[in-house]
């Protein structure tokens, strides 16, 4: 049901832990997509994200699944193709997802990395 991390997690973006507004959805092999199911970030960097699993595919949701993603940071959504590299369960036995942004707007990325920096400055 879910991917065990072999050895220690690399990671060359800054993450911020703070909750922002998530919507995703499957992507296939044609570039459809399906229905948006929303939640939030447990983290976010520049890089990628990881949230709670919140649509009915959860139990079946694997590494290598494509996802059309949505990050909501004001003024407007950041609009992103996702892959998920990790599935796993949270402390509260949760179901989360990994992803790693595969395709987003140099302006996009930029935007999170902005934001996720802002944070963390403003973190004692």
């Amino acid at each position: 049901m879910t991917d065990q991390s072999k050895g220690p997690q690399k990671r060359t973006d800054f993450r911020s832990g703070v909750s922002y507004p998530i919507w995703y959805r499957d992507l296939d092999e044609s570039g459809h997509g399906g229905e948006w199911a929303r939640t939030t970030t447990r983290d976010l960097s520049g890089g990628g994200a990881s949230f709670d699993l919140a649509d009915d595919r959860r139990l079946t949701r694997k590494s290598g699944d494509m996802l059309e993603i949505q990050v909501i940071l004001p003024p407007s959504p950041v609009f992103a193709i996702g892959r998920v590299v990790r599935v796993f369960q949270d402390e509260r036995a949760h179901l989360c997802a990994g992803v790693m942004f595969v395709s987003i707007a140099p302006r996009d990325k930029d935007r999170i990395v902005r934001v996720v920096l802002n944070e963390g400055l403003e973190r004692p």
